[in-house]
């Protein structure tokens, strides 16, 4: 489950448009501001490069979401006490409730998933959401699809 987990948090997947009790809280933030939120509510407090690393994205684009977030009052840029020129970003009271309430959303969107799937289902549903994900980021090739012209055999019982 947790790979489910980290996997909707690294590729920016939309679990939460298939339910509808989350609307409101998706005019709040966009998915970005989103997964900032999560990550530091799960990593903790992050400098500005281990943000955009573990992003994927460029540090002037984590800077943008950063400024964003601080403006909305979710997070709070300081300088790091160990090195004055890393700025360390923190949740704030209103951040950290708000990426609780997605926590919470996203437990009980996962959940409704274990009790949809066997565990048989479930571990297959990850393996090829997990491939998906690695062929969409071209880190694994495509499989060659057999010729459709091309004859099989099909064994049949009597």
């Amino acid at each position: 489950m947790q790979q489910l987990y980290d996997l909707f948090l690294k590729t920016g997947l939309r679990p939460f448009a298939f339910m509808t009790d989350t609307l409101h809280l998706e005019q709040k933030v966009t998915r970005s501001d989103l997964t900032t939120l999560l990550i530091l509510l799960f990593r903790g407090d992050q400098t500005m490069s281990e943000l955009a690393s573990e992003m994927g994205a460029p540090l002037s684009s984590m800077t943008s979401i950063a400024a964003r977030l601080e403006r909305k009052g979710f997070i709070a840029r300081a300088i790091s006490a160990q090195d004055q020129r890393v700025r360390l970003v923190t949740l704030t009271q209103e951040g950290r409730r708000l990426a609780k309430e997605w926590e919470h959303l996203m437990h009980e969107m996962l959940g409704r998933l274990e009790e949809a799937f066997t565990p048989e289902e479930l571990d297959e549903f990850t393996r090829l959401l997990l491939k998906a994900a690695k062929v969409f980021q071209g880190e694994e090739p495509a499989r060659q699809y057999e010729a459709k012209n091309q004859a099989r055999k099909i064994d049949i019982e009597d």
